[in-house]
């Protein structure tokens, strides 16, 4: 290329640039001049007679990453004043001028002495100037301009915000949006394809897809099941270059977890279940467990039992645990094997949380029969009664027959019982009792005004158990025999004043019998026969009516007095005796 001028032509400098491309060897060079320059086809340039003068500025490029020997060349400046003499002397001024880049102050060319980096920065701002060497005059107005640093394909798309984890409901449609990933090129944009990404699926097919232009992942079955698979680990891959060969990648991990929904019913793995349950168990107890399984989780598996018939109904019921999902079976009722031996319970287990849109898998309950088995325990001997209450005279002899009380095991083993009396008490030592029979025998004399109770307790137990007893309270009552005779209650020391009228109550005189009133509800009174008699006193009974009786308090009247549950009776009758004249 050669310029023509001409004396009367202006000086213009002219910024030469020539950029060559990392994909291939090939210069591509551009002169820009002033509007006075025609540009032909054989490469030279006519200056035109034109009397505007100034600088016109070219932006340079320059390669990134030059990683040749030589610096690099990046782009001449010359003027049209230059004749090439030497007499032009060019200067480079601005960010990186003589550092990162330098001027050949002679020829105007500019190289590139280091390597450059566009992403740490894409262009540097540069100014130029031309002076006459010899009178350091400008030759031309300082002229600012731009040397972009060209981008390369050195940088690989990242993903900055993985691994990622997601979640994604099963049984979704297929298509179904899981996440959108993006991954970023530090490379240019605006030029070529090294920053443009495509997005493909390194692993996790057939189950998910990625849209190679969003990065969107989606579901790429139908149905898929938590039950059979929970977790997926999904790899993304991004691409440069459009995705083309030679392009560089980055990848990333999405980690896919399918949510539960409550798609699976519960069932019972067996449909027959059999319990076993000891007649001893407490009512109010939980006597056993049943558990269907459900495949789902959380709220989804949750479930509620119930018995919906069977004969033990009303002898057993069921609950559920919330944390581990079983029926507890307790007992309402007490058992008896000799009365019945076993039960039947039919059992329904169903969600408490259903979800429609599967409801054509249903339903979502399931049933089971129970057969409760009734263990046969041995048990104490059982007494005929709750308690029992005999009699005995007090005049009995030693050896007496008291009553009989009857035990008998409730077992149908039917074992023999012996009978035994607890002796926790001197009174326990008043009776005997035959260990075959259950008969109560006296084994002491007794003394009803004393002690007219008993209080004993009677044991019985199984000859082959003898570990099992029972016991039951006997009372005996101790009936009266009129053994007792009357007392005066006092000794009487009776005065008479000698004006003392006929008639005239001058003493009366009581008598207590400490027997029962049925052995003698009269007292017979009278003057000691072997005493001579006075006429002139006389005996006059007050009797009182009833089987009551005065007491220590004037005009007050007791009809009995208890101790310990018994009748003791103490009766007393009333004599006067009348002083009277004959």
């Amino acid at each position: 290329m050669r310029i023509m001028s001409t004396s009367c032509i202006c000086p213009v400098l002219v910024c030469l640039c020539f950029v060559q491309r990392c994909y291939g060897a090939a210069h591509h060079g551009s002169i820009k001049v002033t509007r006075n320059q025609t540009k032909h086809i054989e490469g030279e340039t006519e200056v035109h007679h034109r009397p505007k003068r100034g600088w016109v500025w070219n932006q340079f490029f320059v390669l990134e990453e030059h990683l040749g020997p030589d610096p690099q060349y990046v782009g001449k400046l010359h003027s049209n004043s230059d004749k090439g003499d030497g007499s032009v002397k060019y200067i480079l001024t601005g960010e990186g001028a003589g550092t990162i880049f330098i001027i050949d102050d002679t020829t105007g060319d500019i190289h590139s002495t280091k390597s450059l980096d566009r992403e740490q920065k894409t262009h540097y701002v540069l100014h130029a100037q031309a002076i006459d060497r010899r009178t350091n005059k400008p030759l031309e107005p300082e002229s600012e301009f731009i040397i972009k640093v060209q981008d390369i394909n050195d940088n690989a798309p990242k993903f900055t915000d993985g691994p990622y984890i997601v979640t994604v409901p099963e049984m979704s449609e297929m298509g179904t949006s899981v996440l959108q990933v993006t991954a970023t090129d530090a490379d240019d944009p605006t030029y070529g394809n090294s920053a443009r990404v495509v997005y493909s699926i390194l692993q996790g097919q057939p189950y998910f897809s990625v849209d190679p232009k969003t990065g969107v992942i989606r579901t790429a079955l139908h149905n898929m099941d938590r039950e059979a698979r929970e977790h997926y680990s999904v790899v993304i891959q991004a691409k440069d270059m459009a995705g083309q060969v030679g392009g560089l990648s980055g990848s990333t991990t999405v980690n896919i977890t399918l949510t539960d929904v409550n798609d699976n019913p519960p069932r019972f793995p067996q449909k027959h279940y059999q319990l076993y349950v000891p007649e001893s168990a407490q009512v109010g107890s939980a006597v056993g467990k049943i558990k269907a399984s459900d495949a789902d989780a959380g709220s989804n598996a949750d479930m509620k039992y119930m018995i919906i018939n069977g004969d033990g109904s009303g002898v057993f019921s069921i609950s559920t645990d919330k944390e581990t999902r079983e029926g507890i079976i307790s007992l309402k009722k007490p058992l008896n094997y000799e009365k019945k031996k076993s039960y039947t319970l039919n059992i329904e287990g169903a969600n408490t949380h259903l979800d429609f849109r599967f409801s054509h898998l249903g339903p979502f309950k399931d049933v089971t029969m129970l057969k409760i088995i009734v263990g046969d325990v041995d048990e104490p001997p059982l007494f005929s009664l709750h308690s029992y209450v005999m009699e005995v005279y007090e005049n009995a002899k030693i050896g007496t027959v008291v009553g009989t009380v009857a035990a008998q095991d409730p077992d149908s083993a039917n074992s023999l019982v012996r009978y035994f009396i607890d002796h926790n008490t001197e009174e326990d030592r008043y009776f005997i009792i035959d260990a075959n029979t259950g008969t109560i025998k006296t084994a002491k004399i007794f003394d009803r005004e004393e002690t007219p109770w008993y209080n004993i307790t009677v044991a019985a137990s199984e000859i082959v158990n003898p570990g099992l007893l029972s016991h039951v309270p006997v009372d005996i009552r101790i009936l009266d025999v009129n053994d007792n005779p009357p007392e005066l209650a006092r000794e009487y020391d009776v005065v008479v004043c000698e004006n003392a009228k006929p008639g005239q109550v001058i003493q009366t005189i009581s008598a207590t019998d400490k027997d029962n009133s049925a052995n003698g509800p009269r007292f017979h009174y009278s003057l000691d026969e072997g005493l001579s008699l006075n006429p002139n006193f006389t005996l006059k009974d007050n009797e009182v009516s009833g089987s009551c009786w005065p007491t220590i308090h004037p005009g007050a009247y007791e009809c009995g007095i208890w101790a310990h549950g018994v009748e003791h009776w103490l009766h007393h009758r009333q004599l006067q005796l009348v002083y009277r004249v004959s």
